[in-house]
């Protein structure tokens, strides 16, 4: 059948014939007297019709005859190629010598592959072949030429590659691809005349570049896929295929006079290539189009690329690492001195700039790696971004320590997380405002000498910072010797009136510690006085475009910065106003002792406001505290209703209770004065502060 095939192909104008399909053994010998007996059998049927067909198909049966025919059918055709396919097994007969018969075999199979075989230099870098499978004799010499159909996969299983030559292992000849003598004899170039140079292969015009390993990539002419009414795609090769019965049937029906299902002519000057194409002779392979090629396309492909000059081409391995390092440097680059957004849309049009480039390049026969080039990219971004992240984390780490010492921890903590707020400006808000001041600390100041005053002053304000932060307060500044904080910005604090306070006696507490310790070295003591009050304030950036000050202002910050003073008026450690004694109060109940202390016209001030000195924590209260509170607001309240006489004696006995008190004292003052100097009617008991 195959040689009726091939005259019949021959007959058509086929150009060349190419057999995928190895004949490596003569038809199986059948018993010639068995022959002979069925021939005798066959000439007594009755019907001549089936008499005659009979004898035909037996003298067919009788050994070589078939192949004999095949072979005469080749070598008249003069243009058909066969097969071979070669095993890299160190353990088979090449590897061997000394065996007679293995020797033969290998002389015999040489002598079958020259017929196509090149004297080339071995500059196949792979591994070399120990044996091959050649069709037998006869068809080999009646053949165009002989060539492999070796195909090398990739390691993900896809053929992307052929190797042009093959070697055995003492390289003495090159053993050319089926598509290579097809292609070769297409173009009526003679094997000898192909050359090999600057890691080039040259065939007439055509030039094929060689990869790394001398190995050639595909360029597949790929096809279309069409989907069905389901939704199933099919991929339709660009190729024509055939059905060998077609070309039988036509054989068949030419010779019976009938028209044959293929038209004269279909086959001039065609390439012609013939192979088993069914799923289960498993001669399916997966190209980058689909998984389950006929390999013989795989030929067909590479004899086209051959034929039009058409081949993918790869970048020097240098010039491609040069290639990728440039565009990793200019990711690298842009993404360094872009902000983040900037920085990534820079990016993610960048690198889809340059997966559109490669494959438009791609498109035009050149292959540059687009997976390995788009993760070197984002590896190199990533790796950026990272690198400004560590780099930020240490910049912001080295301003928080630096200007930690100049800014108030919460406000720095707040510029850190909203950079814009880093404006001139301010909000209104109802806050609490703390003023802290050393008594009597210009006149220390004169009598010992500035290094002792440093020292103290900086030990004594480095513990009133650690009572502010303990609350969360900010520290809003330091004036000289005096300390100025607030609480409820920059973050929102619900009870901010109460850590005031907290703060307060916590830092009387501290006080009280420094004292001990700088009375055991011997050195000056410091009392400290301060002022708490609550308001509406407006609280921001304040001060000059180029320089400016987290910090608060309003009349409510006056009146705060008025009562620390007050505390020189009557003796006092803390003063707080009305509105932070309610707040606390309702906030924090049952945690603080306070006492009603005066009504008071602060300083540049025209209405009074109702005062509180601040004690204890209710927990530190001793039993007498409460009575004498009691004491002392009765003659409070008796003082202001001017019985001036019962006020004085409700100041004793709060005085009784804690002799110590030196607001017990200047109202019992006042009761006398104003005995002897009666206030004018409609007098509230209110009084004015003396000094600021």
């Amino acid at each position: 059948m195959h040689g009726e095939v091939v005259e019949y192909l021959k007959a058509d104008g086929a150009k060349a014939i190419g057999f995928d399909i190895i004949f490596s053994e003569r038809r199986q010998e059948i018993d010639s007297k068995l022959i002979n007996e069925l021939h005798t059998f066959a000439q007594n049927a009755d019907i001549p019709e089936v008499r005659s067909e009979l004898l035909i198909r037996l003298d067919s049966l009788k050994t070589g005859t078939d192949d004999t025919r095949f072979a005469a059918a080749v070598e008249k055709a003069g243009n058909v190629f066969q097969s071979s396919v070669f095993y890299a097994d160190e353990n088979d007969f090449f590897n061997k010598p000394g065996n007679a018969a293995n020797e033969d075999a290998v002389s015999q199979t040489k002598s079958i592959l020259s017929k196509s075989a090149l004297h080339l230099p071995p500059f196949n870098h792979s591994k070399p072949y120990f044996n091959a499978t050649v069709p037998f004799y006869e068809l080999a010499l009646a053949s165009r030429g002989i060539g492999h159909i070796g195909i090398h996969p990739d390691t993900d299983g896809v053929n992307r590659r052929v190797f042009p030559f093959l070697y055995f292992k003492d390289r003495e000849k090159a053993y050319p691809s089926l598509s290579l003598i097809i292609a070769a004899y297409i173009k009526d170039i003679s094997l000898d005349s192909i050359t090999i140079k600057n890691r080039k292969m040259f065939i007439g015009d055509s030039v094929i570049p060689l990869l790394h390993d001398d190995s050639v990539r595909i360029f597949y002419q790929g096809g279309k896929v069409t989907t069905d009414g389901t939704g199933k795609e099919t991929y339709q090769s660009f190729y024509q295929y055939i059905p060998y019965e077609y070309i039988l049937a036509s054989i068949d029906l030419l010779k019976s006079g009938q028209p044959p299902p293929l038209p004269k002519g279909k086959f001039k000057d065609k390439i012609v290539l013939i192979s088993a194409s069914a799923v289960g002779l498993t001669d399916l392979k997966s190209t980058p189009f689909s998984p389950v090629t006929p390999g013989i396309e795989i030929h067909a492909n590479i004899i086209d690329n051959i034929l039009s000059n058409k081949f993918l081409h790869t970048l020097n391995l240098s010039y491609e690492k040069a290639y990728i390092l440039a565009l990793t440097a200019t990711v690298a680059i842009i993404s360094y001195v872009t902000g983040p957004y900037w920085g990534f849309l820079f990016f993610a049009i960048f690198a889809g700039l340059v997966t559109g480039i490669h494959w438009w390049v791609f498109s035009k026969g050149v292959i540059i790696a687009v997976v390995s080039s788009v993760i070197a990219m984002t590896v190199t971004y990533l790796g950026v971004i990272l690198l400004k992240y560590i780099m930020e984390y240490r910049e912001k780490s080295f301003v928080k320590a630096a200007f930690g010492h100049y800014i108030a921890p919460a406000v720095l903590e707040n510029i850190l997380k909203s950079p814009d707020k880093l404006k001139l400006g301010g909000e209104k808000r109802y806050m609490t405002v703390l003023f802290s001041d050393v008594e009597g600390f210009t006149t220390l100041s004169e009598q010992i000498p500035p290094d002792e005053v440093s020292s103290i002053l900086n030990e004594y304000l480095s513990q009133m910072v650690q009572c502010i932060m303990q609350t969360k307060g900010a520290l809003d500044k330091f004036i000289g010797d005096a300390v100025m904080a607030l609480w409820n910005a920059p973050a929102a604090q619900e009870n901010h009136a109460a850590l005031a306070c907290e703060t307060a006696l916590l830092m009387l507490k501290e006080l009280n510690h420094l004292r001990e310790k700088w009375r055991q070295e011997k050195r000056p003591l410091l009392n400290a006085r301060i002022g708490i009050n609550s308001g509406e304030m407006v609280v921001g950036n304040m001060g000059s475009k180029e320089i400016f000050d987290y910090t608060v202002l309003g009349s409510e910050v006056n009146t705060a910065a008025r009562l620390e003073p007050l505390n020189k008026d009557f003796g006092t450690h803390i003063i707080v106003s009305e509105a932070t004694r309610v707040h606390a109060e309702k906030s924090c109940p049952e945690k603080f002792v306070f006492r009603r202390l005066a009504r008071v016209v602060l300083k540049g001030r025209k209405s009074y406001l109702e005062v509180n000195e601040l004690i204890c924590f209710r927990n530190d209260k001793d039993g007498t505290t409460s009575e004498f509170i009691e004491q002392f607001e009765k003659g409070l309240k008796l003082f202001i209703d001017s019985k001036f006489i019962d006020a004085k004696i409700s100041f004793q006995k709060a005085l009784e209770t804690k002799p110590d008190d030196e607001p017990s004292r200047i109202y019992i003052s006042l009761c006398d004065y104003h005995k002897e100097n009666p206030p004018p009617e409609g007098w509230k008991g209110i009084y004015f502060q003396k000094s600021k």
